[in-house]
């Protein structure tokens, strides 16, 4: 601007022997707006070509860096058309509460313009006149501390923090700017924090044309990172071994779009990418409109430690140990995935909480416009502490309905999970309901509960699910599970997990126990020794992190079973579980091994951590019968206490079953 107002006031300071003042209000020159501009222009005899000019510009707006420029030049004057400063100051005076910058100005060795220094901030330029209407600029940092730059220039780019260290050398002119830039020791932090970096040794360079036009600004950049930290959102950038390069080419439009036509990263050969990208402008901000990934290459687990394990930890999948190849094409608009291609190279994956792993998958996902297809094999399956053998995945259908095209077969022990059928059908707000059919041919019970560490029974597990669906964090279980143990049933049904690889995962169930013997069952779990029958239910079961926090239970004896009996031990337990007493002297219950019973049984009502207990029939003490003797010599086992504290009980049934 200051060009422009010296340009104007050529003609009328040659013809002057005195002085010439020119006063502007608000004006705008591209994108730089001022309030208000004085100009004064004064012959005298000091300086070379009799020439002294000042200039204060007052609420200056350079595309968002807002503040009062003052220049006062001793000796100035014109050359060829053009004006000159031989010896001047300049001073900044932001708007805020950035620093207050002040510099010289001189005349270049060679052409016609200016040179410039900031006072003891490395940053030096040139103004250049390269006709009557047009201006080059150059700028020089040398060792520049980037915490000097005005906080409004930083409010421009949505930062808070700006610091570090810069070398290299910036050219304006009417048309271009263009850059190369090594940061070092460069740390930054946007105002919502979600985008930061720290420590960084930086190379930037790029162009921008058309920048002093007002529309759409071409432009195009390469950046090197040698060093330092990053945190893009949730994905955590620690410092790089090689290299992290990444080059774009595209236009960007203020209140518009900004379109990457050109994209391409490659993080020391961890991840590779090439691809495009469109971000457009709305009332509710920035969103992706347009998203192009032509090639992508994910070698684990460097690639995943870098770019997938802090969006893996968002959302409670933190520590993954990965290995193999991940290759990917794609291309989203408008918010809808329109085609995929996912390929696996020996992939596999362990989650470090111990819920799930994958071994040796090989194999590819396809995705277009009208089909969706996938062939997948993997070498081993874990979920929780079940080890499922090898398997092959085969499907295909449309996108938004697709189905198995052979039944999964999952190998456990002697036996398997089979799914026959598995459908995915897209739901109105966009988000996969899966619906399948399962059933579990039989397994043998005491090789299954020696893999999941639980005291070791015999018997067999089956079920057979003839809908299940999988929406969203839930999967509910039309069906049941039947387990044949202790030469009885226990069958569960109406069946829902909740996050079952979340944070607190939960479990709701309706349990039936039928006649379970109850001489193996107790030599199973080391209780203490008794004989008959028990049949039972658990009503509500609710389980949350696996913890039951909720249910109505009732487990009771048959009385239509021959030989029915109790060890000493297994008295001495009960009594403690329901807060009751042997109704029998101390000195007998020793003498004795065994007693017949009657009946036996407890019922617990699971509500805000308190077990609400009870027998199997009232005592005239008031009490509750746990046991009902018969016959000699005869024991009772009679509970008093109603309420009790359900950690207190587990602990309780802990100890027993060590004992």
């Amino acid at each position: 601007m200051l060009l422009v107002l010296l340009l104007l006031v050529e003609g009328a300071a040659a013809a002057s022997d005195s002085r010439l003042t020119i006063e502007s209000r608000a004006g705008r020159a591209g994108v730089v707006q001022w309030q208000s501009a004085h100009l004064t222009i004064a012959h005298t005899d000091e300086a070379q070509d009799g020439l002294r000019w000042q200039v204060d510009i007052v609420g200056l707006d350079l595309a968002g860096l807002r503040g009062r420029l003052s220049v006062e030049c001793a000796d100035g004057g014109w050359r060829q058309g053009r004006p000159r400063c031989a010896d001047g100051r300049f001073e900044w005076l932001p708007g805020d509460d950035g620093p207050r910058l002040s510099g010289r100005l001189a005349e270049p060795a060679r052409g016609s313009g200016m040179t410039f220094e900031l006072d003891g901030h490395g940053l030096s330029g040139r103004l250049q006149w390269s006709d009557e209407q047009s201006l080059d600029a150059t700028l020089r940092l040398a060792d520049f501390e980037l915490a000097a730059l005005p906080a409004g220039f930083l409010a421009m780019l949505d930062l808070s923090v700006l610091e570090g260290r810069a070398d290299g050398l910036i050219e304006l002119s009417d048309e271009q700017i263009s850059f190369e830039l090594s940061l070092d020791q460069a740390g930054f932090d946007r105002q919502d924090g979600r985008v930061a970096g720290a420590g960084l040794a930086l190379d930037i360079t790029g162009e921008i044309n058309g920048w002093a036009g007002g529309e759409a600004v071409g432009f195009s950049a390469g950046l090197q990172q040698h060093k330092g930290e990053m945190l893009v959102g949730p994905v955590y950038l620690p410092p790089p071994e090689k290299p992290l390069v990444i080059e774009v080419v595209g236009e960007f439009e203020p209140g518009s779009h900004i379109a990457l036509d050109a994209l391409t990263l490659d993080d020391g050969g961890l991840v590779e990418a090439q691809g495009a990208m469109r971000l457009e402008s709305g009332a509710q901000g920035w969103r992706l409109a347009e998203l192009t990934i032509d090639e992508a290459r994910l070698q684990l687990p460097g690639g995943w430690r870098r770019w997938g394990d802090g969006p893996a930890s968002a959302r409670g999948f933190g520590d993954l140990a990965t290995g193999g190849t991940l290759t990917a094409s794609a291309r989203w608009l408008s918010g809808r995935l329109e085609s995929l291609s996912l390929g696996l190279d020996d992939f596999s994956v362990r989650d470090a909480a111990g819920r799930f792993a994958l071994e040796s998958v090989n194999g590819n996902v396809r995705r277009g416009s009208g089909r969706v297809e996938a062939d997948l094999e993997w070498g081993a399956l874990e979920l929780f502490s079940l080890a499922f053998g090898a398997s092959r995945l085969l499907v295909g259908g449309a996108p938004a309905d697709w189905a198995l095209e052979q039944p999964l077969r999952l190998p456990l022990l002697d036996g398997a999970v089979v799914i026959d059928r598995l459908a995915v059908d897209a739901r109105v707000d966009g988000s996969p309901s899966v619906g399948l059919d399962a059933r579990i041919e039989p397994l043998d019970l005491a090789e299954l509960t020696r893999m999941l560490g639980f005291p070791v029974f015999g018997g067999a597990l089956s079920g057979q699910f003839p809908g299940i669906t999988l929406s969203g964090d839930q999967i509910a279980f039309t069906g049941g599970i039947d387990v044949a143990a202790f030469s009885g049933g226990i069958r569960l049904s109406e069946l829902v997990i909740e996050r079952p690889f979340g944070s607190l995962p939960a479990l709701a169930a309706q349990v039936e126990i039928d006649r379970l013997d109850l001489a193996e069952l107790t030599g199973a779990f080391n209780f203490g020794h008794m004989e008959g029958e028990l049949s039972g239910w658990m009503h509500d079961l609710r389980l949350l992190d696996w913890q039951p926090v909720a249910m109505d239970a009732r487990l009771f004896t048959h009385e239509d079973v021959p030989r029915r009996r109790i060890s000493q031990r297994a008295v001495e337990n009960l009594s403690r579980l329901g807060g009751g007493a042997a109704a029998i002297g101390a000195t007998v219950l020793r003498m004795f091994e065994e007693f017949p019973y009657r009946r036996a049984g407890l019922a617990c009502r699971l509500d805000r951590n308190i077990c609400h207990i009870d027998g199997v029939a009232p005592h005239e003490s008031g009490g509750f019968y746990i046991v009902e003797g018969r016959g000699l010599p005869h024991l009772d086992v009679v509970g008093h206490r109603r309420l009790i504290d359900w950690p207190r009980l587990v602990a309780q049934l802990m100890a027993a079953t060590e004992g």
